[in-house]
């Protein structure tokens, strides 16, 4: 059986060394990329309508919780009959699972209430810096505030202004909600209604 002998030479000894560095490099690199591969990101950035900034994950940021619940808000009441049912079928992937049948509900009635009178509708969100958000937990909700206004057969039936509540819960994001954000539920208040019997806006 033979028997490994190590180089006497000085330039085998130079070759064996480099080799055992090269190997050794090579270990402590693969090691390194495990661990980072195999660890979560502590930090990510969001960009909306402002520059990108640093996102704990898991935590909604409250300027990312505006827009979504504005968003969500502006095109629920900004229709008119020939955009009520498409404008409705985008907010249906932007409701949690737990809300899609009350939102189904929801949407059937105003397409049927739309379809029959004409109805339209016009929102207009206030300043945000009179917006709330509201968190307990993981739990999110935004309060805003605007005046909604009510039309058919092009005269004004009803303004008014409203607060709505949107509670907010963190989805998967997809290439079509990137956010991730989804709707996990919300409530209007009327305020201050006006009545105006049919006076022309």
């Amino acid at each position: 059986m033979s028997r490994l002998e190590l180089p006497r030479t000085p330039v085998g000894i130079a070759y064996v060394l480099a080799l055992a560095g090269t190997a050794i490099t090579s270990i402590a690199l693969a090691g390194a990329l495990w661990a980072r591969a195999s660890t979560k990101p502590t930090v990510v950035l969001a960009s909306g309508h402002d520059a990108p900034r640093p996102v704990m994950p898991g935590v909604v940021p409250d300027t990312l919780a505006a827009d979504m619940a504005r968003d969500f808000v502006v095109t629920l009441e900004n229709y008119v009959p020939a955009t009520v049912e498409k404008n409705l079928a985008f907010l249906e992937t932007r409701v949690a699972p737990e809300g899609v049948h009350g939102f189904a509900r929801l949407a059937a009635n105003l397409k049927k209430l739309v379809k029959e009178s004409k109805q339209a509708s016009q929102f207009l969100a206030e300043d945000p810096a009179s917006w709330r958000i509201l968190r307990d937990g993981a739990r999110v909700e935004v309060v805003l505030h605007g005046t909604r206004r009510i039309f058919v057969e092009n005269a004004l039936l009803e303004e008014a202004r409203v607060a709505y509540r949107v509670a907010l819960a963190a989805g998967e994001p997809t290439r079509n909600n990137p956010t991730g954000l989804l709707v996990a539920g919300f409530s209007v208040r009327v305020e201050s209604p006006e009545k105006n019997h049919g006076k022309n806006p």
